[in-house]
């Protein structure tokens, strides 16, 4: 008798095995088709887009991710105070935002940024570097994207600067670029992280490593399979930032350079920049920072002053007295909108118009 309610057993238990399993693939798949229906009705984003494609952005094997080609968006999009505006976002080879004529004869200027100069909130006609365009009078190539470090931005360069062959470069610098620069940094905060993928500059090489500790392979299949398995993934990241945890910032706000992950990141950065230098020889290098946070905007005028870098700090303080003035000039995501974009602007053409009296002069 025994002998008989084993199998029995043996028989229950793998059913309720299958069962438990079927349950959990049933809801994977619900799950994805959910999330995937939420996409293409609120973002436009096809149904069955490549694995590798996220809207805006494209998962890659060198740099991570990288600006999605021949991208573009109709939205409506709101100031930090909710005013409602239109965007019509494009991006076009290569990803660029803005790609300009190679044979014009027009001087050539290259922007290079992060989520800022990715202008995601802005049509690209009102995008700083479309308007500075236009003031200058110059055929301008701009790439920017969301969470990009230095050393992707300069694998990107790297990859483009021939064939634009620029006859200068605008680098756009940001104060996480140090917290995405080290590894250890990024895994170290909840602010700066987004949990991609990325190439950091280790031991003189780029290392593609995970920032978060489920390690590169899982994530690697999530990012490139699975929109659903992404979203909940990023929510208990979430939930791990909302916990007893300070992330890294706050740790470098206080001890600044004293503090060893960020001299190392400095350090790295410095390098990094070095390279950039290298790269494009003598084309004239002008760079500002998206914002005047300390200790970073002194690192990055330090750095510049390493490589020939024609720094501008003051440039974000048109945005920062514009807002303490009173004036709306941010995005509902905290990036500048239209008239963030349009200060930005001006200020890096007072900036240009001043160096060309001085070489007139």
């Amino acid at each position: 008798m025994a002998q008989q309610v084993q199998p029995r057993r043996r028989v229950l238990v793998a059913g309720l095995t299958i069962a438990g399993l079927g349950s959990i693939l049933l809801c994977l798949i619900l799950g994805e088709l959910a999330i995937r229906a939420v996409h293409l009705l609120r973002d436009d984003i096809p149904f069955f887009e490549s694995p590798a494609r996220i809207g805006p952005i494209t998962m890659d094997s060198k740099l991570g991710w990288r600006a999605t080609e021949h991208y573009g968006q109709d939205l409506e999009e709101h100031t930090l105070r909710g005013q409602p505006y239109h965007v019509h976002r494009t991006q076009g080879l290569l990803g660029f935002r803005t790609y300009g004529d190679l044979r014009s004869t027009k001087p050539k200027m290259l922007v290079i940024g992060d989520s800022f100069t990715h202008a995601m909130a802005v049509s690209n006609d009102r995008t700083y570097y479309a308007l500075l365009s236009d003031l200058l009078g110059v055929e301008t190539f701009a790439y920017g994207t969301g969470g990009y470090g230095t050393l992707q931005e300069y694998l990107l360069l790297d990859e483009v600067f021939d064939t634009i062959r620029p006859t200068m470069v605008l680098w756009q610098f940001c104060s996480n670029d140090f917290i995405n620069n080290d590894h250890a940094l990024e895994m170290a905060s909840s602010l700066n992280n987004n949990g991609w993928i990325r190439p950091y500059w280790e031991n003189g090489r780029p290392v593609l490593r995970s920032p978060k500790p489920s390690g590169v392979q899982a994530r690697e299949w999530i990012q490139r399979h699975s929109r659903f398995l992404y979203f909940i993934v990023s929510r208990v990241d979430r939930l791990r930032a909302r916990g007893p945890f300070e992330s890294i910032e706050f740790q470098i706000d206080r001890a600044r350079f004293a503090h060893p992950g960020f001299a190392r990141s400095v350090q790295t950065t410095d390098e990094l920049m070095g390279m950039v230098r290298r790269r494009i020889g003598n084309v004239p290098l002008y760079a500002f920072n998206c914002d005047r946070d300390e200790p970073y905007s002194t690192a990055f005028e330090q750095i510049s002053s390493h490589h020939q870098i024609q720094f501008w700090k003051d440039v974000p303080d048109a945005v920062r007295n514009a807002e303490a003035n009173g004036l709306d000039v941010s995005a509902s995501d905290a990036h500048w909108n239209e008239l963030g974009h349009a200060l930005i602007a001006k200020s890096l053409n007072e900036h240009f118009r001043r160096l060309q009296q001085v070489s007139t002069q």
